[in-house]
């Protein structure tokens, strides 16, 4: 699916998508998402690449059957 806005803040792209941004939060924590990659912080502001975290949603099931 190609996005018209490919950098979103994250309040927009929690009513995008339903996600909460303390779900958004605890996956930058973690590592599984990489900031310049799924989001970035720009003047103190978080914002979600729309593109990179649809990808993340495809293939993060791939990713967890892999190391089971």
């Amino acid at each position: 699916m190609e996005h018209p806005v490919t950098w979103v803040k994250i309040k927009k792209y929690a009513e995008l998508t339903g996600d909460s941004a303390a779900s958004v939060h605890a996956r930058r924590r973690s590592g599984k998402w990489c900031d310049g990659v799924q989001c970035k912080v720009v003047d103190e502001m978080l914002w979600v690449n729309l593109a990179a975290a649809e990808k993340w949603v495809e293939t993060w099931g791939q990713r967890t059957a892999v190391r089971a």
